[in-house]
Parts: structure tokens; sequence; C-alpha cells
């Protein structure tokens, strides 16, 4: 994934992005509810980013890691039916305790990487 596509980036650049592509129309209420979620994404250093409708009929939602690798590609005719704040707060919390060498979740009250 290009850096340009995933907007600006904080300083720390550990952020995980949902990346909004909208497609025609229909997709504002849904936008709204992202932004309002928005505390809940930070607390796992995740973030959403909403690129201009490419026209498609189809929305698409990408969930990028802090890496840029995609980790995640729904693509809706209804914009209501892709994950919602919750499941996008699950994402970040995943992407955010996951070894960057291995992919393994870190749980913390533990000495090492979960088994």
């Amino acid at each position: 994934m290009p850096p340009a596509a995933l907007g600006p980036q904080r300083l720390r650049r550990l952020d995980a992005t949902a990346l909004l592509i909208p497609g025609v129309e229909g997709a504002a209420g849904y936008v709204a509810r992202l932004r309002a979620g928005a505390d809940a994404f930070a607390a796992w250093d995740g973030r959403v980013h909403v690129v201009a409708p490419d026209g498609n009929a189809q929305h698409r939602l990408l969930v990028v890691d802090r890496y840029r690798q995609v980790y995640g590609v729904h693509d809706e005719a209804d914009a209501d039916a892709l994950p919602d704040v919750h499941e996008l707060s699950e994402w970040f919390r995943f992407l955010a305790t996951a070894c960057p060498e291995c992919g393994v979740i870190d749980d913390p009250l533990l000495s090492g990487p979960t088994p």
C-alpha cells in the first residue's frame, strides 16, 4: 500500500488504518459512525482515512497495518454492511498486539507471546 494512499500519519507511525473508498453514494451515515468511533480506534492505535468516492457501485474498506500490509478487504454495495465500529476496533486491537516478526499475538500479562 503506498504511503500517500493512507493519508498523513502521526509521528510514531504505529497506526493501523481502515481506508474507506466510498462508491457512488450512500456512505455518509457510515462515515459519520466511523468518525464517532475515533476514540475507540485510537485506543488501539487505529484510525480511519476516507478518500474521495471512486464512482464504483460498491464501497471498499481496506484494513492496513502499520507496515502498510493489507489484512482485510471488504466490498459491499451497502455501506452499512461494511465492518462497524466494534469490528474495526477488534481489527485494530489485533493489529496493535500482533508481533511484527511472526504475526503472533503478544499477551501483555504473560512474559512472552501467547502459544
